[in-house]
C-alpha cells in the first residue's frame, strides 16, 4: 500500500536533506513525498527541487508564503493517498516510523489520527529529552473528553485519513500555532477515534528558531481561545471569533487576568528553559528555569516527571 507524506518547507536550508535523507530511509519504501514550498528566501527550494530530481517518489510545489495551516491543507488534497504522514521540515524520521505506524493502524482499523512518542534533539542531532503522552488506549482519550479537557499529540507525529479530515473541515488557519488541537479536539466530538502509539518514532528538533517569547505568548492565547470554542461547541453554541474573546478575556477581574499571566509565563519560561538546554546555555537555563519554579511550581514538576517516565496522563491545559 502507498502513502503519502507531507512536507511543508521554510527557510529551512541548514536542516531539510537530513529530513528527505531521514524519509528516503524508511523501511516502508512504498510512499510519495509531497513538499510544499512556503514561499523561502533562502535555498530550501533549490535543495528540495534537487531531490525531486533524483527520485521520482518526491514531488515538489512552490507557493507565496501561506502559512502553515492552509499549506497542509494544500498537501492533503494534493495526496494521492488516504494515509497522510506528517513532517516538519527540521525534524528526522526513525528508520522504522511509517512501517511502525501503518501496522499500528492495522491493529486499530478505527483510528482516523494515530501519532506517536518523539525524543527531543538539538540542532547537532544530539538527544535532549523523550516526549510523554500516555494517550496510549481509547480509555484515556475518553477521560478528557469527559473532563472537558483538550487533547494533544506531538503534531509531526501523526498519521491521518484524508478523507474523514477533509470531510470535518481540515485545518483552521485562525487557530495558527494551535491548528492541530483545534482539529483534533473537533473530529474527537464528531465520534472519530485517535489515539498514540508508545513508541518513539520521530526525534523532533528543538533549536533557536524553535520558539520565541512573542510566538509562546500566542500559542497560550490561543489555546485558551480553542477551548472556550470547545467549551461552547459542547454546550450548543456558536463560537466567538477571537476578538470578541479576547474582549472578554481582558474584562476579567483583575486578579483573575493577573493569575492567568502568572501561568502563561510559567509555561513560556519552563519551554524556553528547555530551549537553552538543548544550546547547551547553561547559566540561562538556570536562570529560566528558576523563574518557572517560582511561577508555577507544580507545573514544572508535572513536566519534569512526565518527561522522565511513563507514570501519569498528560493532556493539554
Amino acid at each position: 500500500m502507498q502513502v503519502s507524506i507531507v512536507l511543508p518547507a521554510y527557510n529551512c536550508g541548514a536542516f531539510i536533506s537530513q529530513t528527505i535523507e531521514s524519509v528516503l530511509a524508511q523501511t516502508w519504501r512504498d510512499f510519495e513525498l509531497i513538499i510544499i514550498d512556503d514561499g523561502s528566501t533562502d535555498d530550501t527550494l533549490a535543495i528540495v527541487s534537487r531531490y525531486a530530481g533524483q527520485d521520482e517518489r518526491i514531488r515538489v510545489y512552490s507557493q507565496p508564503n501561506m502559512g502553515l495551516a492552509m499549506t497542509l491543507n494544500r498537501g492533503i488534497d494534493l495526496a494521492s493517498n488516504e494515509w497522510v504522514f506528517r513532517m516538519d521540515n527540521d525534524d528526522l524520521m526513525r528508520p522504522q516510523r511509517l512501517e511502525r505506524q501503518m501496522d499500528f493502524l492495522a491493529e486499530h482499523p478505527e483510528l482516523v489520527v494515530a501519532s506517536s512518542l518523539v525524543r527531543h534533539i538539538d540542532g547537532n542531532n544530539r538527544v535532549i529529552g523523550k516526549d510523554n503522552s500516555m494517550l496510549f488506549t481509547p480509555e484515556a482519550i475518553d477521560k478528557l473528553i469527559a473532563s472537558n479537557e483538550l487533547i494533544g499529540f506531538c503534531h509531526p507525529a501523526v498519521v491521518l485519513r484524508k478523507s474523514v479530515v477533509q470531510a470535518e473541515g481540515g485545518y483552521r488557519k485562525a487557530f495558527f500555532p494551535a491548528e492541530d488541537i483545534d482539529l483534533w479536539n473537533r473530529l474527537v466530538e464528531k465520534g472519530h477515534k485517535v489515539l498514540v502509539q508508545p513508541e518513539y518514532l520521530l526525534d523532533y528538533r528543538m533549536h533557536g528558531k524553535s520558539a520565541s517569547i512573542s510566538r509562546a505568548r500566542l500559542v497560550r492565547t490561543k489555546v485558551r481561545w480553542l477551548k472556550d470554542c470547545m467549551l461552547r461547541r459542547r454546550a450548543g453554541e456558536s463560537e466567538l471569533d477571537l476578538e470578541s474573546f479576547l474582549r472578554i478575556q481582558r474584562s476579567a477581574p483583575l486578579l483573575i487576568r493577573l493569575n492567568r499571566e502568572r501561568k502563561d509565563l510559567a509555561k513560556i519560561f519552563y519551554k524556553a528553559a528547555v530551549l537553552h538546554y538543548a544550546q547547551r546555555e547553561y547559566p540561562t537555563l538556570i536562570l529560566t528555569l528558576l523563574v518557572a519554579i517560582f511561577l508555577q511550581p507544580g507545573h514544572v514538576l508535572r513536566q519534569v516527571i512526565s518527561k522522565s517516565s511513563i507514570g501519569s496522563q498528560v493532556g493539554v491545559s
